[in-house]
């Protein structure tokens, strides 16, 4: 049987305990920088003997404390419970809602010609104009598809390019110059409309997707945030835009606003010092009602 220890003795062995466990995060870096330098220079590293000795239990002790400190930070990674983060990859999403966005063009004099001789007042002989910009679907068996109203408002003809290739003739059923959107009807099938979002204005800071046909290019997306709500827009009556940073160009008037869950929050109608500027669904659903 072990000879109990005197006082002196015990005093002196939680000196030398205390001692190990201080010293305990210096020799875990010192293992593991002797470790790394056998690894790279391949000089031969002293023999590390992982025995009964107190101070390498003491060092095993604060490795696995150190583990499970890693796993509990890693496991809390500052957000709220339930709230979700994007996706990795939008392709699926805009694989989904792309065809539910059309490009719109309509042909047209407009209804005030330029000057080109101010002195004497002679206007512009009238001559045929083209706009271009996009269209969203949002009722597919009436054919329904909502878009920028200053594209169409001059327009005597329209034409709606659907993402297959087709070209169909449109007409204006309705039209709000206070919000700068109008409605247009096709007659066609297999069309793919968008989900318009409840009621209610997004939340600044959520992500947001928009779609156009930037520059006649051909459809494009593009990715970003609602920066601001209820703001305004020279050449726009309605004081309830919703502002986002989407990068947008000439022939984005009338593209989607779509969330992350593919839902239409607003139609594109102006763009100002490098923010685009939507129309929100509240506005495209009053249109619809007035259309029927």
């Amino acid at each position: 049987m072990a000879c109990p220890l005197t006082g002196r003795s015990a005093r002196r062995s939680r000196r030398r305990n205390l001692r190990i466990l201080k010293s305990c995060p210096i020799r875990v870096v010192r293992l593991f920088s002797q470790v790394y330098s056998h690894r790279r220079t391949g000089c031969p590293m002293r023999r590390i003997t992982f025995c009964r000795s107190p101070g390498w239990m003491g060092v095993i002790v604060w490795g696995l404390a150190l583990l499970l400190a890693a796993g509990t930070c890693r496991a809390n990674d500052y957000r709220e419970q339930g709230e979700r983060l994007p996706a990795t990859s939008l392709a699926p999403l805009v694989k989904r809602i792309a065809p539910s966005v059309v490009g719109i063009r309509g042909w047209g004099v407009p209804s005030d010609p330029l000057v080109f001789d101010r002195d004497s007042g002679f206007p512009d002989p009238p001559t045929l104009r083209e706009w271009q910009g996009a269209g969203v679907i949002v009722d597919a068996s009436a054919g329904l598809i909502v878009t920028a109203n200053h594209l169409v408002a001059n327009a005597t003809a329209i034409q709606a390019l659907v993402q297959d290739g087709r070209a169909l003739n449109a007409a204006v059923l309705a039209r709000s110059e206070q919000d700068d959107i109008a409605l247009l009807r096709i007659a066609a099938d297999e069309l793919r409309a968008l989900i318009l979002e409840n009621s209610g204005a997004p939340e600044v800071g959520e992500p947001v997707l928009a779609i156009g046909n930037p520059e006649d290019w051909g459809q494009s997306v593009t990715f970003g945030i609602v920066s601001a709500l209820h703001r305004s827009c020279p050449g726009i009556a309605s004081n309830d835009l919703i502002q986002s940073d989407v990068l947008v160009s000439q022939g984005s008037s009338g593209g989607a606003l779509v969330n992350l869950q593919g839902k239409l929050i607003g139609v594109i109608v102006a763009r100002r010092s490098g923010f685009a500027f939507a129309v929100p669904v509240d506005a495209v659903r009053r249109l619809l009602v007035t259309a029927q």
